[in-house]
């Protein structure tokens, strides 16, 4: 008989290649979206409110953003997303796009905001994609997010 292995969370995450830390993709993902929005460079001061942080702490963090060619940044001045810092923002704001779109669909009385961030660093590409495969059945067929519903208010 074959057993799985199971591991905690701590481990299974502590063990992943992954490149970036859920706080170094949230920095990305903020600096990112205000950049979208506002169209100019960013600041500590402004990222630090954003994120809900102190300053000193937005500076550690760009440090170490900078240290893997994500960003560059003047001191006391701007917050320079890298053409690789780029794309990898523009990921990570669909894939929360995407996981907040899943649990609209879901019809969940949750905060949403609360429960992407929960969900978003922990999901494989693969997944992902499959959630994504999932809510463009839903938009396709209406009749399929009709019966879906239904099937909810009865259970």
């Amino acid at each position: 008989m074959n057993e799985e292995k199971f591991y905690t969370f701590c481990y299974l995450t502590k063990n992943l290649d992954n490149f970036l830390t859920p706080s170094e993709e949230d920095y990305i993902e903020m600096i990112y979206r205000i950049y979208m929005q506002t169209n100019s460079p960013i600041r500590v001061n402004d990222l630090a409110s954003k994120l809900n942080v102190k300053p000193p702490s937005v500076t550690k963090m760009i440090k170490k953003l900078s240290s893997k060619n994500i960003l560059s940044f003047q001191k006391f001045k701007h917050i320079y997303l890298s053409d690789k810092g780029m794309a990898i923002g523009k990921f990570l704001i669909n894939r929360h796009n995407i996981i907040e779109k899943f649990l609209k669909i879901l019809n969940t009385n949750v905060n949403l905001t609360y429960e992407t961030e929960k969900i978003e660093h922990t999901l494989s590409n693969e997944t992902l994609c499959k959630i994504n495969l999932l809510i463009d059945f839903f938009e396709k067929y209406e009749n399929a997010s009709k019966n879906f519903y239904n099937f909810c208010r009865n259970h």
